[in-house]
Order: structure tokens, then sequence, then C-alpha cells
């Protein structure tokens, strides 16, 4: 697991970092770095972060 800050908030403590597989074997969840609440799903993420590049590279505005 890699322990990540991510511009999220955990929405049972409120803490703002999480922690992230790096491999198979730990799963495929996202979790709170201090409570450990799920948050969502690591391909859910990654899709978030590229649409959200994309849109930066064609200087739009990111949807919150």
């Amino acid at each position: 697991m890699m322990k990540v800050t991510l511009d999220l908030t955990c929405s049972v403590c409120g803490h703002q970092q999480f922690h992230l597989p790096v491999n198979s074997q730990q799963g495929s969840n996202v979790r709170c770095a201090n409570c450990s609440a799920f948050k969502c799903k690591i391909l859910d993420l990654e899709k978030a972060l590229s649409a959200v590049n994309r849109l930066s590279a064609r200087g739009q505005p990111a949807a919150a």
C-alpha cells in the first residue's frame, strides 16, 4: 500500500490521506489512512483523475 494525500476527504473522519494499493495482492480498494473506511475502487479513481487531466489539457475547468 502507498499512503498519499489526495484532494478528497474521508466521509467518516474527515482525513485527507488514503492508502492506495500498488499491486493486485493488495486488492483494489482505496481506504482512509486514518480510519480504514472504504473510499472508492482504484480503477474508478484512475478514471476520474484521467478525465480531469484531459479536461485540464484542453483548457477547460475541471468539475468539482
